[in-house]
């Protein structure tokens, strides 16, 4: 039987040089083997889904990022996450660059990839947040929250949400309220989606009927806002109300809008085209 950590030492042997490496894993023992074969020099990231790992693995000395989707649920289902993952785990502005990274995998399967960042969706964000005028970092976290809702759904149950990311007032003259904005009051610090521990009360206010509205910044305002359809926008097959509205907004309120599917696709809409998309669960 072939050991991972061996598998990883063939790899570096094999090849000149790797820019970074990516590991994930549920499995403390495999992933900390795993780092010991890694060149000291040779920058890398590790992400789990289990806190004791976590612990585990920051006690060795490693840095080690918590991921909200359990991965143990995932298996094969894995390999169609791992784009987002590496994304998630280098950020958007170090995969835009063309490098090469060894993903090593550690359970729930085993394996090491051999990835070159030049053939991931990176650069495509880069242009979308370039165009729209909105932080990457914001981007790629309101998707980010997005994996979370279509992966979690709320008490068991699937449900969807929409984003919009733009021109507060433009996109206030494009809706309405159907709630009281539970947003009113909470200081900006509360409402900062570039913040973690902000995560869990835009998700609570997710689950509300209509959009959640940040600005540009990152920084939610409103939420529970119903989205007034003044235009004629095409729907494709498969495409709800919800995409209807989130089409909708982003031509009338040139705002940037994520939808996520009670299904489980998030899709990220600009000037009424569908510029991101990517089935969670």
């Amino acid at each position: 039987m072939v050991v991972l950590a061996d598998l990883v030492e063939a790899s570096l042997a094999g090849r000149a040089s790797y820019d970074r490496a990516v590991l994930i894993g549920t499995n403390s023992r495999t992933l900390l083997s795993a780092l010991e074969r890694l060149p000291a020099s040779m920058p890398r990231a590790v992400l789990t889904s289990q806190r004791t790992v976590m612990e585990a693995v920051q006690a060795s000395g490693q840095p080690c990022t918590l991921l909200e989707q359990r991965l143990t649920s995932q298996r094969l289902g894995l390999l169609t996450h791992l784009h987002d993952l590496i994304l998630q785990t280098v950020g958007e502005h170090l995969a835009s660059r063309e490098e090469r990274y060894l993903v090593v995998l550690a359970d729930p399967i085993e394996g090491v990839l051999d990835v070159d960042t030049g053939s991931l969706d990176s650069h495509s964000l880069v242009t979308l947040a370039e165009e729209a005028e909105v932080d990457l970092d914001v981007l790629t976290a309101a998707i980010g929250l997005a994996r979370t809702i279509a992966d979690r759904g709320r008490e068991g149950h699937a449900i969807g949400a929409l984003f919009g990311i733009g021109s507060l007032p433009s996109m206030r003259r494009h809706s309405k309220a159907l709630v009281l904005n539970p947003f009113k009051g909470h200081p900006v610090a509360r409402r900062d989606i570039l913040r973690e521990e902000t995560h869990e009360t835009i998700l609570e206010f997710a689950w509300l009927d209509g959009a959640i509205l940040f600005n540009r910044a990152g920084v939610a305002s409103d939420a529970g806002r119903y989205i007034q359809v003044t235009t004629d926008v095409p729907l494709h097959s498969g495409e709800g109300g919800r995409h209807l509205a989130a089409k909708a907004l982003s031509i009338q309120a040139a705002a940037l809008a994520i939808c996520v599917s009670s299904g489980g696709r998030i899709s990220v809409y600009w000037r009424g085209r569908t510029r991101y998309s990517i089935q969670v669960s």
